[in-house]
Formats: C-alpha cells, structure tokens, sequence
C-alpha cells in the first residue's frame, strides 16, 4: 500500500470513529476543565472529595472568576461558612465570621523560590 493510500485509509478510519462515537468512556470528558486530583485506592464509582485548592484565576473587575475547589466562584459567593470578598492575581480571600484568609494558586514553599 502507497503511502497516499495509508493517509486515505487512515482518514477514512478516523472518520469512522469520530462517525459512530468512542461510547460513554469520555462522554464526560471536558477538555477546558481543570484538571481532576487522582486518589490512589478510591473505589470505583466511590465519591472522592475535592480538595480545596485554587487552580485558576481571571481578573475583570467585578466580574472576576476563580476556580476554587472544583467550582467556579465568583465575588460574593459563599464559600466554607463564609464568602468570596476578594479575587486577586494569584489568590483569593474569604471573609467570614472567623476573619479573612487568603487561598494562594502556589502553596507557600514555592511562593518564597520564585525565579529571577
């Protein structure tokens, strides 16, 4: 077999599949979903708990969104007993009765090496 007739083969293969659909293993697959923490040893279709850790910020103002424990939240939304009263390039702060704390993108140990 030439190697126009490989391409077209392949083509046609790659079409078939896109055709008829990889079944229901990655029908719930999201590409521009952050991404998932793995826990070694979770069972089967068992409820992992997501961590609570923020993987993405985007500033606009007041329509400022960050990803924080596995949900998009935005300022004023409730949070851990208290709320998201501000977003900022590389954390977020909640405020609640207890007083303020930030949530940092990079955990301390890599905040204090950054590079020149």
């Amino acid at each position: 077999m030439g190697a126009a007739m490989r391409g077209m083969w392949l083509a046609g293969q790659l079409a078939l599949v896109l055709a008829l659909g990889t079944g229901g293993a990655v029908a719930g697959f999201d590409p521009m979903a952050p991404p998932v923490k793995v826990t070694v040893g979770a069972e089967a279709g068992a409820v992992v708990q997501q961590d609570k850790t923020l993987a993405w910020v985007r500033l606009d103002g007041r329509n400022s969104v960050a990803w924080y424990g596995g949900k998009a939240v935005k300022l004023g939304d409730a949070v851990e007993g208290g709320q998201v009263s501000a977003i900022r390039e590389d954390h977020i702060v909640i405020s609640g009765r207890g007083g303020s704390r930030g949530i940092y993108l990079l955990d301390r140990s890599v905040r204090g090496n950054r590079l020149n």
